[in-house]
């Protein structure tokens, strides 16, 4: 190969990188319903919610709305994750998502809102590499409705 011509293979290279690193975040909802398998509280004096209490959960996911190429009620993946008091009214959380494709990593502070608990997405795998966004759980016991919102790309605009 000519050194022109190598030097033109490195240049193309490095574009397609740079403008791969350029594209648009691309915004996706993902609507599910959480089942609960197993629920594991642990509760450190004083009784009631306080800074080093644990909740482990373990739940199977559902499609809330036809998705993954499958329909409503379709069993889709499965979480774990376990949520840490830092104080009565304050906590963080740390799990991951399994879904088709790949898996979403659910880490930080947890937020209590008007529609739910919202949990910081922070990263995935697969299909969900480079994701990031919130996973909002919705009230319920044994079932709760849980709606990802994810962006995927850059957060900042390239440097030039």
């Amino acid at each position: 190969m000519s050194s022109r011509l190598a030097l033109a293979a490195v240049i193309a290279a490095f574009a397609a990188g740079q403008a791969d690193g350029a594209r648009a975040p691309q915004a996706r909802t993902i609507r599910l319903t959480s089942i609960t398998v197993s629920l594991v509280t642990h509760d450190k004096k004083p009784k009631g919610a306080s800074k080093g209490d644990t909740i482990v959960y373990r739940d199977t996911l559902v499609n809330a709305t036809p998705q993954f190429g499958r329909k409503t009620g379709a069993v889709v993946g499965s979480d774990s994750g376990i949520m840490t008091f830092t104080s009565a009214h304050t906590a963080v959380f740390r799990g991951v998502a399994k879904l088709p494709g790949g898996t979403l990593t659910l880490a930080g502070p947890v937020t209590g809102t008007s529609g739910g608990l919202v949990i910081p997405v922070t990263g995935g795998t697969g299909a969900y590499a480079r994701m990031h966004g919130t996973l909002t759980v919705g009230p319920g016991s044994k079932r709760a409705p849980n709606t990802y919102r994810l962006m995927r790309g850059s957060l900042t605009a390239p440097v030039a």
